[in-house]
C-alpha cells in the first residue's frame, strides 16, 4: 500500500495557498493610462512619483515631484528598500517597459499600491502633460 505525502483536504490548501499568493502581486500593481494616472497623481496625498529611466533620459525632463531611481542600476533593489512601503507609488520609464518590470518588483517588496503608467513619459507627453528639468 503506498502512503501519500498530502491528502486530498492538504492538497487543496496547497493550492488555495499558492493562489491566494500570487495574486497579491497582482492585486497591488495596477497597469494604468497616462489620464487616470495623472487624476491619481492630483487627488492622492501620500505618494512617490518614481522615474525608473536613466540619468540621460531624465535629462529630457521628469513628471514634476518625481524622484528618480535608474531601474538598471545594480543598487535599484537597495534603493527601493529606503522607500515608505505605505506611500502609493506611480512608476514610469520611457515607453512602459522598464516601469512595468520595476512596479513589480515593488510590489513584491512589500509595496501595497503601485501604479505603472502604460506607455511611459511619452504617452505622457502625448497628452501634453507637463515635465519639468531634473534638479537632483
Amino acid at each position: 500500500m503506498k502512503k501519500r505525502l498530502f491528502s486530498k483536504i492538504d492538497y487543496w490548501f496547497v493550492v488555495l495557498f499558492l493562489v491566494l499568493t500570487s495574486c497579491s502581486n497582482t492585486q497591488s500593481l495596477k497597469n494604468i493610462n497616462s489620464v487616470e494616472f495623472k487624476s491619481l497623481i492630483v487627488s492622492n496625498k501620500n505618494l512617490l512619483i518614481l522615474d525608473v529611466r536613466t540619468d540621460i533620459e531624465v535629462a529630457s525632463g521628469i513628471i514634476p515631484e518625481a524622484i528618480q531611481v535608474d531601474y538598471t542600476a545594480d543598487n535599484f533593489e537597495q534603493k527601493i528598500a529606503q522607500l515608505d512601503k505605505n506611500k502609493t507609488v506611480f512608476v514610469y520609464c520611457a515607453t512602459g517597459g522598464r516601469s512595468a518590470a520595476a512596479a513589480s518588483v515593488l510590489a513584491g517588496n512589500g509595496f501595497e499600491h503601485v501604479y505603472n503608467l502604460e506607455g511611459g513619459i511619452e504617452a505622457w507627453k502625448e497628452k501634453g502633460f507637463s515635465v519639468v528639468k531634473n534638479n537632483n
